[in-house]
């Protein structure tokens, strides 16, 4: 993907400006805008996912600036660390469950540092696993919760390296 092309992106799906504008500052055809937003599906569904969460959740911030929070964050739990990739192979390998896999569990959640604050302030809002988001609940502060995230955190990467074992004993624990 060309850099006139994220832009291009930036602009039309996240920022949601019209055609005219962006030929404007762009200096491109409408013919070729086109041309890109048929080519650019794939990155269009990913911007849309987005927006639907941001929907979902009722961020009060501008789209434009939770877009830009949420695909600056590493995909990787506050409290313990844990990655959807790692979430995924535990999973996949048993070593993970929850009753409610179907509508949780397999991807992060927006944990709220302070619940008594909405959805309003990015600041207040972090990536978390359903298991640390689960067991958090309102009743401990973030400091405390990073605490316990920590014992979490052993116990994923103790299970996480007895799977690699199993699956292929000659592979070190990364």
């Amino acid at each position: 993907m060309t850099e006139d092309q994220k832009t291009f992106l930036r602009m039309h799906v996240v920022e949601q400006k019209s055609y005219d504008t962006i030929c404007r500052e762009l200096n491109i055809s409408r013919v070729t805008l086109s041309q890109w937003y048929e080519e650019l599906t794939e990155e269009r569904t990913e911007i849309a996912k987005i927006r639907t969460i941001w929907t979902r959740k009722r961020f009060t911030s501008e789209f434009v600036d939770f877009y830009n929070w949420y695909i600056s964050k590493d995909r990787k739990c506050e409290y313990c660390g844990i990655t959807e990739s790692e979430i995924g192979y535990l999973l996949e390998n048993r070593e993970l469950s929850t009753k409610r896999i179907t509508t949780r569990g397999r991807t992060l959640e927006f944990d709220r540092k302070d619940p008594n604050l909405a959805y309003s302030e990015l600041n207040n809002i972090v990536l978390a696993c359903y298991w640390c988001n689960n067991a958090k609940t309102d009743t401990f502060t973030y400091e405390e919760f990073k605490i316990v995230g920590e014992v979490f955190s052993r116990i994923w990467k103790e299970r996480y390296r007895k799977t690699l074992d199993k699956v292929s004993p000659l592979s070190p624990f990364t």
